[in-house]
């Protein structure tokens, strides 16, 4: 049974944010990316740049949660020796091919995955600025192989974070779904009248 203090206030509320940020940023994305005539492409790129902000401050408020909350979790998303150990077993569970191991609150790929998105959102946030401002940092393109190679960059880092949301939706939906309610709703379970 899910305990509701693995989902504080501060948590589920920051998870809310970047939810919306999430969906924002890749329906914007997507529509930079593939415009279609009549679009308003000022409104689109000036919301995507918004949320990417939107995104960054909640990621660094988070960040800072994490350390100096009341409810202090930076720990549980560590890889520890026995993650390690069970990154194969896991990896093995989730291709329907093994036994689901025994783990803490996240998984060693739940935690390789919450360590990975703060780092691309720092790629994304880079190479978006770049393309924002390409004439005032088109310089720092060059890092990166030029600006189509920025461009390529940012669109592969948008795919990786569809396919970890994706794959965490789903997985809360088949081994998880006291949790959605949790996080949602602050209950463990779904009552009539929510």
């Amino acid at each position: 049974m899910a305990n509701p203090l693995d989902h504080p206030l501060f948590d589920r509320v920051s998870h809310y944010i970047n939810l919306i940020n999430f969906l924002v940023l890749i329906i914007t994305g997507w529509f930079i990316h593939s415009p279609f005539p009549g679009m308003p492409m000022s409104l689109i790129r000036n919301l995507h740049f918004i949320f990417m902000f939107f995104l960054i401050i909640n990621g660094i408020v988070r960040f800072y949660y994490s350390f100096f909350g009341k409810y202090k979790d930076y720990d549980s998303f560590f890889l520890t020796g026995q993650d390690i150990k069970t990154i194969w077993p896991q990896t093995k569970y989730y291709l329907f091919i093994g036994k689901h191991p025994k783990t803490g609150k996240y998984n060693p790929l739940q935690k390789l995955a919450y360590i990975a998105m703060p780092i691309m959102a720092v790629f994304q946030a880079i190479t978006g600025l770049i393309l924002y401002w390409p004439v005032k940092l088109g310089s720092y393109a060059s890092y990166f192989g030029g600006i189509a190679a920025v461009r390529g960059i940012h669109y592969i880092i948008m795919w990786l974070f569809i396919a970890i949301i994706a794959i965490h939706v789903y997985l809360v939906f088949t081994e998880a779904y006291e949790m959605f309610w949790l996080m949602f709703f602050g209950k463990t379970e779904h009552k009539k009248g929510i």
